[in-house]
């Protein structure tokens, strides 16, 4: 529809129009930091009121380059339970906002296959992963989930009916997997591929290789390997289903299980224990008896155990200590806060108001480090705005955390996470509230702030 309305604007002699507010938000966007520019062009081509093929293409290739220079390369994510109210949760929450410079690019070239498919692939052809192994230390392994879904879609929509440039396309960019936590993505893509019976077996070659060339990452593996069992078994079916003949994917799977089982180990990690057990039972649902070979668990065992994850509690300090203590005190103490009747009386209303006020004047000076006093103070203001009713005092609540954000130093070190609040302000307004906080943001005269404001009014957030 879109390349049809061009097309007449164009028939009449006339260039085609572009949305006024929209064009003034991509030319403010080249003012932002490389990942809040890249970002807003990203939503901005996403609109719905773009009818210039050329314009959404030139907004994706300019969020695609502008990508390049955020600073944090790719997602990472984590399995195993991490504390929120942690550093690494924090960390954690950062990542939410895939402002990383695969994410955003994936993102640039999955919405240019609309547009443009050839030039779609173009740009995915230049993305770099360069993944890096996770450490004993770190709970948190590298995450490109988006980019091996973003390669099954175009592999399997932008071709036409040259399948054979298809599965080359495919296969040519899954042999850059290597790491545990990719395995599952991998295996997802080629379900995802939806191959022909006869296409079948050349990706689960494919499969097997990867698998075979495949690094040993012990954090990594620990995060992925039931997923990677999941997903496989997963895999196994549906080309099972295809009618592709004989299937032998988790065949395929044991060996590398195994030389994982028998690799170096986090000293935390338990899912090794359980892999074994999980393996055997997927054979038995999704394979023939005979196709398969079980694991043995009391045959695989660590080549050595290594560290353990580092988790850096949050409220450790006195001052941050008793703010957090006083605000689960006005929250409540049940899962649930408590009711909007007890929330009406003065009583509550008083100690609401007071404690805001104390978060407020709080500095975070015995704060290690300044990052997770941005943190905390950010989560105490957030839960105040959302335990307060409509009124005076929540629109102080509101102002208080807007002016909060806009005086945080919030540079390259927690750019991210920062980010992440600002979400979450738009998370609320969703809620209700959407005039107050689209004011305060509009009024803070701040770059970033200010201008999400505008792109909300315009184009809805995520």
């Amino acid at each position: 529809m879109l390349v049809a309305a061009t097309a007449e604007v164009r028939a009449q002699g006339r260039p085609p129009q572009h949305d006024p507010a929209l064009e003034a938000l991509a030319l403010d966007a080249a003012d932002l930091q490389p990942d809040f520019a890249a970002d807003a062009l990203i939503r901005i081509a996403s609109s719905p009121k773009i009818v210039d093929p050329e314009w959404r293409r030139d907004l994706l290739d300019q969020a695609f380059i502008r990508a390049y220079g955020v600073r944090e390369p790719y997602r990472r994510q984590s399995t195993i339970p991490i504390p929120p109210d942690s550093r690494q949760g924090a960390e954690q929450l950062a990542f939410t906002t895939s402002l990383t410079r695969v994410s955003l690019q994936v993102r640039a070239a999955q919405l240019m296959a609309f547009s443009d498919p050839a030039h779609a692939r173009e740009l995915f052809e230049w993305i770099d992963l360069d993944l890096v192994p996770a450490t004993c230390g770190d709970p948190l392994v590298p995450s490109v989930d988006e980019y091996y879904s973003a390669l099954s879609l175009l592999a399997r929509t932008t071709f036409g009916d040259d399948r054979a440039e298809a599965l080359r396309f495919l296969s040519l960019y899954l042999w850059r997997a290597h790491l545990p936590s990719e395995i599952p993505a991998l295996a997802r893509a080629l379900e995802r591929f939806r191959p022909r019976p006869d296409e079948a077996p050349f990706l689960e070659g494919v499969f097997r290789w990867v698998l075979i060339g495949g690094s040993s990452d012990a954090r990594g593996f620990s995060s992925a390997a039931l997923d990677i069992v999941s997903r496989t078994a997963a895999l196994h079916q549906a080309y099972r289903a295809l009618g592709a003949g004989s299937v032998r994917v988790l065949d395929h799977l044991r060996p590398y299980l195994v030389a994982q089982l028998n690799a170096p180990r986090c000293s935390d990690s338990v899912a090794e224990l359980q892999t074994p057990a999980t393996f055997n039972a997927a054979i038995q649902r999704v394979t023939d008896d005979e196709e398969a070979t079980p694991i043995d668990p009391d045959a695989v065992r660590p080549s050595r155990m290594l560290g353990v994850a580092r988790i850096d509690l949050y409220w450790q300090t006195p001052e941050a200590r008793r703010l957090h203590d006083d605000a689960l005190r006005l929250r409540g103490t049940s899962q649930r806060p408590v009711s909007e009747a007890v929330r009406r009386t003065t009583e509550w209303r008083n100690e609401a108001d007071r404690l805001l006020t104390e978060v407020e004047q709080w500095t975070g000076r015995r704060e290690p480090e300044e990052r997770d006093y941005f943190y905390q103070k950010s989560m105490l203001l957030e839960g105040l705005v959302d335990l307060m009713l409509p009124g005076p005092a929540r629109t102080r609540a509101i102002h208080v955390f807007v002016e909060f954000m806009r005086r945080a130093d919030a540079d390259r070190a927690y750019r991210a996470l920062w980010f992440a609040f600002l979400n979450r302000l738009f998370e609320t307004a969703r809620a209700g509230g959407r005039a107050a906080i689209l004011g305060a943001l509009l009024d803070s005269h701040h770059p970033v702030l200010s201008f999400y404001a505008r792109l909300a009014r315009v184009v809805p957030m995520r």
